[in-house]
């Protein structure tokens, strides 16, 4: 359903982090190798714009994995939570369809449904190490999305959100700060470098989840959090945006990513997060 007419931007959400990961132990699927008419869609409930669900748009959009989307606004999100109908507290939720359109089971928690959508794609490995290595870059990616959210929807106003964000984003030996988080990154990419892959990314040498999820960056720091864009345009920082790049160009995203960023209402939810003060780049 496309519920771009109810969405407003008017009030800001209030959001939950959470980090349970859990399966459904009902569902079983093949790996990437099957062909999107042969495996169970996907319906995704989130707001028509990136941040979280960027990711599982982007994992699905690899595999050929057919993924409706249910998209809500703010209010829609609150007064559902309110009625319990969220599985954990916050958004985005996937569920999981049959063959011919039926519900099989749900998942919550984003990193949770990327890495289910990954093991179908072909983008989680599949040695216990390798994956957890994924693991632990989406999850810091967490770590500095809730920090930016913090500063994005915590500011009295434009002014106290400039001066948080200048003190997020400056020069400093402090833990937890933008810079911190960006070179923990960067040894991210160095050691995968090390072990022998050249391509730049955070595990291996092809695209996974982590470099997927990676991404989520764009919406939570650089158009977000005033004054984080100069210091990611850094020549230090290079890597990092070459991560970012690699996704936005790969093949099988970059036709995804143009069709996306051009429906009504995806246009519609960033022109009203710009409205609302959120978005500042």
């Amino acid at each position: 359903r496309d519920s771009s007419s109810s969405l407003r931007f008017n009030c800001l959400p209030t959001y939950h982090i959470h980090r349970q990961f859990r399966h459904h132990p009902s569902i079983s699927f093949k790996m990437a190798e099957q062909k999107q008419s042969e495996c169970a869609s996907l319906r995704m409930v989130y707001f028509p714009f990136s941040a979280r669900g960027g990711p599982l748009r982007l994992a699905a959009a690899y595999g050929g994995i057919k993924l409706e989307e249910r998209n809500i606004g703010f209010e829609e999100q609150a007064k559902e939570k309110a009625e319990g109908k969220r599985r954990w507290a916050g958004i985005p939720e996937l569920f999981i369809l049959d063959k011919d359109g039926k519900e099989t089971g749900n998942i919550g928690q984003s990193n949770a449904c990327l890495r289910y959508i990954g093991k179908l794609a072909g983008l989680y490995p599949s040695t216990p190490y390798e994956a957890a290595l994924c693991d632990e870059v989406c999850d810091s990616v967490e770590d500095i999305s809730s920090a930016a959210l913090k500063i994005a929807l915590g500011a009295k106003d434009a002014e106290d959100k400039k001066a948080q964000g200048t003190e997020f984003c400056k020069e400093a030996e402090a833990k937890y700060t933008l810079r911190y988080w960006m070179d923990k990154f960067l040894c991210r990419i160095d050691e995968n470098a090390k072990r022998g892959n050249k391509n730049g990314l955070f595990v291996g040498d092809s695209l996974t989840i982590a470099d997927l999820k990676f991404t989520q960056i764009e919406f939570y720091l650089i158009q977000i959090i005033p004054g984080a864009e100069a210091v990611l345009k850094e020549e230090k920082y290079k890597p990092l945006m070459n991560v970012i790049n690699s996704v936005k160009t790969n093949d099988k995203l970059k036709a995804f990513l143009d069709e996306w960023e051009k429906r009504d209402n995806v246009k519609a939810a960033f022109e009203g997060l710009k409205k609302a003060g959120i978005i500042v780049n």
